[in-house]
């Protein structure tokens, strides 16, 4: 379809004007690299440069000047602006330069040359977008998950209670497993959690509340080397730097649903009571994950300043997590009632989407991976300050390598670096 059949009507911040022609036009950034003696050029590309539209506007017609002040009163206000490009639509831009010239042919109008920037916001670290809100968000998901999951066992308890003495010292026994399960997580960190202790049976709320406290406790005794602010040094852990992923494949063993298991403590259970274990254990495994996924969100919060994994390696840990979250919500599906299932697994498929999220914006927040060669021989502190002005990154590189202990490298070797 011709593109004169799809034109809008040109506007700069509601002000409408008439066009004689338009242009869009783009560039790349590009870091060109030279060394002395060695022909042509490394080249580094640094992503796309903010696109220009150029649009000759006219003003015309017995009132033109009114018409023509309205639009430069319109480019002459700061900050960014709406313009409606007649070929591109609505685009956020703000005016870089203009001018009216006023030409003899045309007698009662003027045209108006007018350079416009395409307006990008770019992500801030803190901003509604960034990856520590979406790490924000994973902790809201985990909470929500939680939530959802305590209201169904309560549920449960709460039909059971005016059953037979058996089936409810089974359950009794159910929960002793189920906590016992995520209590071995909060032995590591030599923490203990204040908890009631009341009867299960008939203070349901009162478990889940122990259940929650042993697991929030338990992140608080984990350090992740270092990254972890709720850390409490009462634990008597230390803290490495660089050591967090390691702390974080610790605490998922410990973490992984299919590790917290409860089973009826008699020999040949009613079908009731496999219910109730069923449903106990459900609700553990919920616990597990969230859990887990908050151990995600403090690794990917501490990769915005330190980087020191790769794309490799966040991708591995959110794969992680989201393979654990799926294990919780088979069981979730198998043993909750109706409303519970509905709930828990709507929440724990909201989790597993939040931690992609998460990792994609830090991954998305750090520079290209490039492949270059080295410009020079020697220990990777000269390359590193070689390539950044900085020999502190040569840590990096070696990591990005694997180079361990080989910390010489010849020139022209070809090494995995961040582009800036």
């Amino acid at each position: 379809m011709a593109w004169k059949k799809n034109l809008a009507d040109a506007s700069y911040r509601g002000v409408k004007f008439d066009v004689q022609s338009v242009n869009r036009a783009g560039s790349r950034a590009i870091a060109v690299n030279e060394y002395p003696y060695a022909a042509g050029a490394e080249l580094d590309d640094l992503s796309l440069k903010a696109r220009r539209f150029r649009v000759k506007a006219i003003v015309w017609g017995d009132n033109y000047e009114v018409e023509l002040k309205r639009l430069i009163d319109a480019l002459e206000i700061p900050g960014v602006g709406e313009l409606v490009h007649p070929v591109h639509g609505v685009v956020k831009v703000m005016p870089e330069s203009w001018e009216d010239d006023h030409e003899a042919d045309l007698v009662d109008g003027a045209v108006v040359n007018i350079n416009f920037i395409e307006h990008s916001a770019r992500e801030a670290v803190f901003g509604a977008n960034s990856a520590s809100a979406k790490a924000d968000a994973v902790s809201a998901r985990a909470a929500d998950a939680r939530a959802a999951a305590d209201d169904a066992l309560v549920r449960r308890v709460q039909q059971a209670q005016g059953g037979p003495l058996v089936r409810l010292a089974v359950l009794k026994d159910s929960f002793n497993q189920a906590k016992g399960g995520l209590q071995r997580l909060l032995n590591t960190t030599g923490l203990r959690a204040v908890q009631s202790d009341l009867d299960p049976v008939l203070n349901p709320r009162a478990y889940v509340a122990d259940l929650g406290a042993v697991v929030d406790r338990a992140l608080q005794g984990l350090p992740f080397g270092g990254r972890n602010l709720a850390f409490d040094k009462s634990s008597g852990a230390q803290v490495a730097t660089g050591s967090g992923l390691a702390d974080f494949n610790t605490s998922a063993k410990l973490l992984d649903p299919q590790t917290v298991t409860v089973k009826p403590s008699v020999v040949a259970p009613e079908a009731s009571m496999q219910a109730d274990a069923a449903t106990v254990q459900a609700h553990a495994q919920v616990h597990a994950v969230s859990a887990m996924a908050e151990c995600a969100v403090i690794i990917l919060i501490g990769e915005l300043d330190l980087m020191l994994l790769d794309r490799a390696d966040i991708e591995a840990l959110v794969n992680r997590v989201r393979a654990a979250i799926q294990v919780a919500i088979n069981s979730a599906r198998a043993a909750l009632d109706a409303e519970g299932r509905g709930q828990v697994s709507a929440a724990l498929g909201a989790l597993a989407f939040a931690v992609q999220e998460a990792g994609l914006a830090v991954i998305n927040q750090r520079p290209p991976l490039v492949s270059k060669a080295s410009p020079v021989s020697g220990p990777l502190r000269l390359l590193a300050h070689q390539l950044y002005g900085d020999a502190a990154r040569a840590t990096e590189i070696s990591r990005l390598n694997g180079r361990g202990r080989r910390l010489f490298v010849e020139r022209g070797e070809v090494l995995n670096v961040y582009s800036v």
